[in-house]
């Protein structure tokens, strides 16, 4: 079986008219380094695609296990995680590729992103309320917390070393190569992120990503540790947040409103920590996106 350079993989609920935008950019430039990209699709359809794309068709509401099945299935010497309201910037496939060639020892590489809404409050509030770190220029991986699953690429044998099951890549790898420092930053590769969708879904949203990603950690950890963990993310999470946000916006005047609505946000991230750690991801993992 050949090889190719490099699998991006993508996990979707909303079918081939969520990612063909996405593919409309991707695929060239696939085409031009002999990548693949492959999607798990929770609405099961079965689009013809191009031969390019590894289509998996399942009937699941569980994004991280969507992502999960998409990384099992990722053939490429360097995978990287896609999303489906992201755009690849020029050149990305091939920035991610130099990037390792240029790292062959590190784990993973880290890119950026860029906040494609933001003209609105609530654009620019739920970007910054994860985000805020992981723009350009970042010449160096921001040291306060583990990078988003979205900025993500590593080579093949980290994705052996883990049992990838859903809730593994962000409950437990990406935490542990950012602890033991296998990770570096490259903010050459640049990915565009649409998401305006309101305060409520914001809100919603934020909660359901923590309490999936501490809910699968929560096996993980012993009884009596648990309510440590649940105290230590409502004390810390928040005000993590949105002090990135601060600084990201420079504590500038114009950008006061931002920050309040990033205050909202960030409880909930708090909140949604804690009770992932209590009571485990529910069905957090149906919700986020």
């Amino acid at each position: 079986m050949t090889i190719p350079p490099l699998s991006v993989v993508i996990a979707t609920r909303g079918g081939w008219q969520a990612v063909a935008p996405i593919l409309d950019v991707l695929l060239p430039q696939l085409r031009a380094v002999d990548g693949e990209v492959v999607v798990a699709d929770g609405r099961a359809e079965t689009p013809a695609v191009p031969q390019e794309v590894r289509w998996i068709p399942l009937r699941d509401a569980n994004l991280l296990r969507l992502r999960a099945i998409a990384l099992h299935n990722a053939r490429g010497a360097v995978v990287a995680i896609g999303e489906d309201h992201y755009l690849p910037g020029l050149s990305w496939c091939e920035a991610v590729l130099r990037a390792h060639t240029e790292h062959p020892h590190v784990a993973g590489v880290v890119g950026c992103l860029h906040n494609a809404t933001d003209r609105t409050l609530v654009g620019r509030a739920n970007f910054l309320a994860f985000a805020a770190p992981y723009v350009r220029p970042m010449p160096r991986l921001p040291s306060g917390r583990p990078p988003p699953a979205s900025t993500l690429s590593v080579k093949r044998d980290v994705l052996d070393e883990f049992r990838v099951v859903p809730g593994t890549l962000e409950s437990e790898m990406i935490p542990r190569l950012f602890e033991e420092g296998r990770l570096v930053a490259d903010d050459r590769i640049v990915a565009h992120h649409y998401q305006d969708n309101g305060v409520a879904w914001s809100v919603r949203n934020t909660w359901a990503s923590t309490r999936a990603s501490y809910g699968y950690a929560r096996a993980r950890l012993a009884p009596a540790r648990r309510p440590h963990v649940a105290r230590w993310a409502v004390g810390h999470i928040p005000f993590l947040l949105w002090n990135e946000a601060r600084r990201a916006t420079d504590g500038r005047p114009s950008r006061v409103f931002d920050l309040a609505a990033v205050a909202v946000i960030a409880a909930a991230a708090g909140i949604g920590g804690a009770v992932g750690t209590l009571l485990g991801p529910g069905r957090a993992a149906e919700v986020v996106s």
